[in-house]
């Protein structure tokens, strides 16, 4: 059936099989388009726009996505993981008489929220979205880098610059959906490359440069062979102008032939950059994935999860998230982690069977902040629920004003 986006207002096709992605999910047709809904979601995610200010609980100068003239409490990460203090303190009864989102916004307001998301990093205090990295500065959204900078989700990378979407690379600069590359520089689209400069397309390469959509070759210039004794010589000329060559390269790189889909042993999948994936429609930069539609950005091993973005290793039953990482079963919330059972939620860490909480860590059976017990909390759940509904505020992603 043709259905008409609330928000642009363009027609959209929602199919059979969108309809028994809601089914399973127990959901209804939300009413956007795929553009305007991953927008929606996508404005909840400040990865790079980074600031200096004060910690709310300690007064310490630190690094944050949150601009001092914001109306948030924010604290530094070791006193936001730490014991001192519980964020079930903020938490209140639920008012049927006022909306939720009204309700949620202002337990925003009250929770002190975290400077940055930035898991595990050694010297590498100018990251965000982040897991694991070491001396690393300006990584967003990369995990596992080392010795790095300037990169967005790029992942388990070494000594290298300016590098996007890009893994398992080492010694290298400007180079965006790499994959096992080594000391080399302007490169896009290329596998296993060696020594090269200004590739696109390349696979298995070594001491190329100018060229595209080669495979397992070595000394080329332009796509056309050179001798091993002639090559270093046309090399060093080249290299001098680094400006120039690279002007040179966007001109080849625009000329290139391009696959119509970087897909690499997939089974069903539409969508690009999708890598061993099976059964995954309408999918964009995905790993190992299985079971999934309209999902932009998914680590390996996420599996059933629909109308979604950037979800983390291992999620699975994921609907309506942003920013969700080994999580099961959650829906319509914002950076959820080891988590389970999470609805409309804002940052909830090993937690499981919350509603409409904010910055909890390590709780389970909570709305809006407040402890409940196992059959509390399920009534009270399916209260608000139906309440929501009444007020059409339910299906629906967190407003954007809600956004941080």
């Amino acid at each position: 059936m043709i259905e008409t986006c609330k928000v642009c207002s363009n027609d959209f096709e929602l199919t059979n099989e969108d309809l028994a992605w809601y089914k399973k999910f127990n959901e209804e047709p939300q009413g956007l388009c795929f553009e305007c809904s991953q927008k929606r979601r996508l404005c909840f995610r400040n990865e790079r726009s980074l600031y200096k200010r004060k910690c709310d609980a300690t007064g310490e100068e630190i690094i944050s996505i949150y601009s001092p003239d914001k109306p948030y409490k924010v604290c530094k990460s070791d006193y936001w993981y730490s014991d001192k203090w519980d964020p079930l303190e903020y938490g209140g009864d639920f008012d049927f008489d006022r909306p939720f989102f009204e309700q949620f916004k202002e337990l925003q307001l009250e929770v002190p929220r975290l400077a940055l998301s930035n898991f595990r990093g050694i010297n590498s205090d100018y990251c965000n979205m982040t897991m694991g990295n070491k001396n690393c500065y300006l990584i967003f959204g990369g995990d596992f880098n080392e010795d790095s900078m300037y990169g967005t989700l790029c992942m388990e990378n070494r000594d290298v610059a300016d590098c996007d979407y890009s893994n398992y690379c080492e010694v290298c600069y400007e180079i965006s959906d790499c994959i096992r590359c080594y000391n080399c520089n302007f490169a896009t689209d290329c596998k296993e490359c060696t020594d090269c400069n200004y590739i696109a397309d390349c696979i298995g390469c070594r001491e190329c440069i100018f060229c595209t959509n080669l495979i397992n070759q070595s000394y080329y210039i332009e796509n056309k062979k050179l001798t091993k004794e002639k090559y270093p010589a046309r090399k060093k000329e080249i290299l001098k102008d680094r400006e120039k060559a690279y002007e040179k390269f966007l001109e080849i790189r625009e000329k290139r032939i391009v696959k119509f889909a970087h897909q690499i042993n997939c089974e069903n999948c539409t969508g690009d950059y999708l890598k061993n994936c099976k059964n995954c429609i309408n999918c964009f930069d995905a790993a190992e994935c299985e079971d999934m539609k309209d999902i932009i950005y998914a680590s390996p091993k996420c599996k059933d999860c629909y109308n979604s973005g950037l979800l983390g290793h291992a999620s699975v039953m994921g609907y309506n998230m942003q920013s969700m990482l080994s999580a099961f079963n959650c829906k319509h919330s914002f950076f959820i982690i080891y988590a389970s059972d999470i609805d409309y939620s804002d940052h909830a860490i090993s937690s499981s069977h919350l509603f409409g909480c904010v910055s909890l860590r390590h709780k389970k059976y909570c709305i809006l902040n407040k402890q409940y017990s196992r059959e509390d909390y399920k009534q009270m759940r399916g209260r608000i629920i139906e309440q929501m509904k009444k007020t059409g505020e339910y299906g629906q992603f967190l407003p954007p004003d809600l956004s941080c």
